[in-house]
């Protein structure tokens, strides 16, 4: 494979709700730089781009002549002539950042969030971050900015983390809180041990008794009286070991033990679970464990509602919704996923694109 088609690759930032059907790349024959749309190919530029993100309906990029643009609804935009800092793509958002000014993109429309920005956290439709000049914690959710915590002028927040649609955060008086659905609910009047967000979902260890509790769609309940010995958060989903060894799923609202015993590794990203050891890899989705294989892959991607891998034959498989379907008897080179589109190279360098059970 080409060098350079790699590194690209590498380049592209994969982080639901409108498209979920994007993707991109550089031609390293002609060098122009196409945009893979529900189904279509866009020649967005004729010279190769030096950066991009790719998001749910949204892709952002630096052109050649370091312009930064926003892909959406069929057209590429100017956003500025200069490139930012940082810029990030969710499912519904673009977030970027020129020299402590922080914007945001959404639903077609740039919005500054604040000229001078501390810390910050990025979900796929809400961003949480410490302006320095009202000395606020403030939150950007549904197209406005909510302030659930003001008079900072002591010290900003400790920490803040953002899954899709719900912010957790320490206070500067070391309250654990949790905003969600325009509401500030306190969960703990000290800092947990750990704490996760993911989308509706906040799972956490309360350090003072090492309960393992989850705030879900609004309720705080307990999973556990010890720690787990490891947990992870997803969407509505929170996959995690229990202090005995057992892998165990809390699945929007219930919770159930996959295995009595510990994997011997397991990922958890928006809806999939995969888990396995030396002789199992299966995935999970919608509370149905699928066997994928007798062995682990040389290497999986996760996103959104699928999962796609590469066998020992450099074969690629694909699992979406909790069905296995084919892609190409080809050998693959590499590979990207990027929400339910899979885009793919094969040994002839060709790129193409796996979406709704069809190859482009």
């Amino acid at each position: 494979m080409n060098k350079n088609l790699f590194l690209f690759l590498c380049l592209l930032l994969t982080m639901r709700l409108t498209a979920q059907n994007l993707n991109a790349y550089t031609d390293q024959v002609t060098h122009y730089f196409y945009i893979f749309d529900d189904g279509k190919l866009v020649e967005a530029e004729y010279l190769p781009v030096t950066r991009a993100v790719v998001g749910g309906n949204s892709v952002a990029y630096v052109d050649n002549s370091s312009n930064f643009k926003i892909y959406y609804d069929g057209n590429s935009n100017v956003e500025a002539d200069n490139p930012p800092d940082k810029f990030y793509a969710t499912d519904n958002l673009i977030v970027y950042d020129f020299n402590k000014r922080l914007s945001v993109f959404d639903k077609g429309k740039s919005t500054m969030l604040c000229s001078q920005h501390g810390a910050y956290s990025v979900g796929d439709s809400m961003v949480a971050y410490y302006d320095t000049i009202a000395l606020s914690l403030k939150i950007y959710v549904d197209g406005e900015i909510k302030e659930p915590e003001g008079n900072y002028s002591i010290s900003p927040p400790i920490s803040v983390k953002v899954g899709d649609n719900i912010a957790a955060y320490v206070t500067y008086s070391n309250h654990f809180k949790v905003f969600y659905h325009n509401r500030a609910y306190e969960l703990e009047n000290a800092a947990p041990s750990q704490y996760k967000a993911g989308c509706n979902t906040v799972a956490y260890v309360d350090k003072a008794t090492q309960n393992f509790k989850v705030f879900y769609h609004g309720n705080l309940l307990q999973l556990e009286t010890f720690a787990p010995a490891s947990f992870k958060v997803g969407d509505d989903l929170v996959a995690y070991v229990d202090n005995t060894g057992n892998f165990k799923v809390f699945d929007r609202g219930e919770l159930k033990t996959v295995q009595g015993y510990e994997p011997l590794y397991y990922d958890l990203v928006d809806h999939v679970i995969v888990f396995g050891d030396a002789q199992n890899f299966n995935g999970y989705y919608s509370g149905k464990v699928t066997k994928l294989e007798t062995y682990k892959p040389d290497s999986y991607q996760i996103d959104f509602n699928s999962l796609a891998y590469m066998d020992h034959y450099s074969k690629i498989h694909y699992f979406s919704e909790g069905v296995v379907q084919d892609v190409s008897t080809s050998i693959i080179n590499s590979y990207q996923l990027t929400r339910n589109v899979l885009m793919y190279s094969t040994d002839l360098e060709q790129m193409h694109f796996f979406y709704n059970g069809k190859n482009y």
